[in-house]
């Protein structure tokens, strides 16, 4: 199964390998090259994720050596905007990070409304979430959680139903306690917490924006530390990467080579 994908995804591909080749290897500093992590399901949790593997990659084909910051998620961006940390990856590229960081996306992502069955069997939509004045929605500190749910999580914060937590760790105890009764979260993340209670049917999982197109995850690097053409060198490595097939390979440890296949269509 994941040959078959990988080799559609190169057939879709075919002037990759020859753009990343007119592009200069990265110049690597004279210091290690910070990497902030942060915890967030299969992206990175407990020392493993795509962002650990993905570093890992880049650091190995660049030749550069790197250096790992675990943080919380709303502190990577004062310290990407400052240059205390030089690049993250899983990132959404807003307008207001893009003020003082370069991106450059490998993969699209689709958030779905995860609820918990119980409490919430007559809500079919986002419409009806926010109609109900009991049912309140988790939501990580700093997430971005992109069109049309921005407009949902505004809403539901001008009536104070969006209780903000800082880490996914606690985000999701709190999810399985009862404290809230929804959450907002692409598969790679909420796969990771969820599995005993997806298992046990005991949560929904709701795809509410059928008609919004996926939602591009970057790697973003701080524009004090890195140029503009520095960056492209960085976006090259990651297009050789999906080229030979290595990303599709690191995304489907964890979720499967289907939903890596899908996770990398939308690659322009």
């Amino acid at each position: 199964m994941l040959n078959r994908w990988l080799l559609a995804l190169m057939l879709a591909w075919p002037c990759l390998p020859a753009l990343a080749d007119k592009i200069a290897a990265p110049e690597c500093p004279a210091r290690p090259i910070v990497v902030g992590l942060y915890e967030f399901g299969n992206f990175y949790r407990a020392g493993v994720g795509l962002d650990k593997d993905l570093a890992e990659e880049l650091r190995k084909r660049s030749g550069c050596i790197f250096s790992y910051k675990i943080m919380q998620r709303r502190a990577i961006w004062p310290a990407l905007q400052s240059g205390s940390v030089d690049m993250t990856f899983s990132a959404a590229a807003t307008p207001e990070r893009l003020v003082f960081a370069w991106a450059e996306p490998y993969m699209w992502v689709r958030n779905m409304l995860v609820l918990r069955k119980e409490g919430s069997g007559g809500v079919h939509s986002l419409a009806d979430f926010i109609a109900d004045p009991n049912l309140r929605l988790g939501h990580g500190r700093a997430y971005a959680a992109g069109p049309p749910f921005e407009d949902f999580v505004a809403q539901l914060r001008n009536i104070g139903r969006v209780e903000d937590v800082d880490d996914s760790d606690r985000l999701y105890a709190m999810f399985k306690a009862g404290r809230f009764q929804a959450l907002l979260a692409p598969k790679m993340v909420y796969g990771s917490y969820l599995k005993d209670e997806i298992a046990a049917g005991t949560v929904r999982v709701e795809d509410w924006g059928a008609a919004r197109q996926n939602i591009p995850t970057n790697l973003m690097m701080a524009k004090v530390r890195f140029s503009a053409e520095e960056s492209r060198r960085w976006g090259a490595l990651l297009k050789e990467m999906r080229a030979d097939g290595t990303l599709l390979r690191m995304i489907a440890r964890y979720v499967g080579p289907e939903d890596a296949g899908r996770m990398l269509a939308q690659v322009p």
